[in-house]
C-alpha cells in the first residue's frame, strides 16, 4: 500500500511530468475511481493546466488555475508518464496532454478515488486528518501534544489518520523496531526520551526512503524491512521476528530488543 514516501515520489513524479502541461483530453477509464459524475470531473481538467502540486499524509493535490486535483493511491494506485506505447492495463483516468504524451491514473485494485476539489486546505479540514509528520511546522512539541491524554497502543496511534497523516503498517513497525519499543506499549506509559526517539527515527526513516524513491529493500540491510518473516533473525539484536495483529494489521516486532 502506498504510505507517506511513497506518495511524495508521486508527487515528485507529477511535478516532473505533469506542472505546466496543458490537458487536452481527459479519459475516464472506470468511472469507479470517481467521487463525482464523470462529466463534471472531465470538464473541470480539459483545457487547464496543472500549475503546482502538493502532497499531505497519502494524498496529492495538483491546481489547475482555481480546482484542485485530488489523487488518493489506496492499496495499488500508481502513476504513469509515456509518450508512446499502449496504455497502462489498469489505467482508470488518462490525462492526454497537447503535446501528445499522456500521465495515467493506475489503480488495480480500485481502492484509490480521484475526484476535483475547491481547496486541498478544506479537503483537509473536512477529513480531520492529522498534521504531516514531514510538514517543517511539525515540531516535536505539537507531535509530544499529540500523545497527551492517550491511553491506546502507540501502533494504533501512528496509523491513526486523524492523528498523524501518512504513517501506514510498514513504516509504524519500522520506527518502532528502530526506537526499541513494542507496537503494543501503551501511549502514556512512554517516557518523554522514548516519545523523542520516536519523532525523530520517525522523520529520519521516512526521509532514507524518499531518497532512496520509496523503494523499502534500499534501506539500510538492519532495517525490519528485511527481515518481515516469522522466526528470522533480528539482525540488530540476534533476537527473534515476531508477528501479531496490532491496530487490524498484520504486525512485525523483535521479541528481544523491543519493549
Amino acid at each position: 500500500m502506498p504510505e507517506l514516501p511513497e506518495v511524495e515520489t508521486f508527487s515528485r513524479y507529477f511535478a516532473l511530468h505533469a506542472l505546466g502541461q496543458r490537458i487536452e483530453r481527459v479519459e475516464v477509464r472506470d468511472e469507479r475511481i470517481l467521487t463525482q459524475r464523470r462529466d463534471a470531473f472531465v470538464r473541470a481538467l480539459r483545457g487547464r493546466s496543472f500549475e503546482a502540486v502538493r502532497r499531505h499524509g497519502k494524498h496529492l493535490f495538483a491546481s489547475t488555475e482555481k480546482r484542485w486535483l485530488h489523487l488518493h493511491f489506496g492499496m495499488s494506485g500508481d502513476l504513469s508518464y509515456y509518450e508512446q506505447g499502449d496504455d497502462p492495463r489498469f489505467a482508470r483516468v488518462i490525462f492526454a496532454f497537447d503535446n501528445g504524451a499522456k500521465l495515467a491514473f493506475e489503480d488495480m485494485r480500485l481502492f484509490g478515488l480521484a475526484e476535483v476539489l475547491d481547496s486541498p486546505d478544506a479537503f483537509i479540514a473536512s477529513a480531520k486528518l492529522g498534521p504531516d509528520p514531514l510538514d517543517p511546522k511539525f515540531t516535536f512539541p505539537r507531535f509530544n501534544a499529540l500523545l497527551e491524554k492517550r491511553k491506546g497502543a502507540i501502533k494504533s496511534l501512528l496509523m491513526t489518520q486523524e492523528i498523524l497523516a501518512g504513517m501506514g503498517n510498514l513504516y509504524v513497525d519500522e520506527t518502532l523496531y528502530a526506537t526499541s519499543i513494542h507496537p503494543t506499549r501503551a501511549v502514556h506509559k512512554l517516557r518523554d526520551s522514548e516519545r523523542k526517539s520516536i519523532f525523530t527515527s520517525m522523520r529520519k526513516i521516512l526521509r532514507q526512503a524518499i531518497a532512496r524513491h520509496a523503494k523499502g529493500k534500499d534501506l539500510p540491510p538492519t532495517a525490519l524491512m528485511h527481515h518481515r518473516e516469522e522466526g528470522e533473525r533480528c539482525p540488530m539484536c540476534g533476537g527473534s521476528i515476531q508477528r501479531s495483529v496490532v491496530f487490524g494489521r498484520t504486525t512485525y516486532f523483535c521479541a528481544r530488543h523491543q519493549r
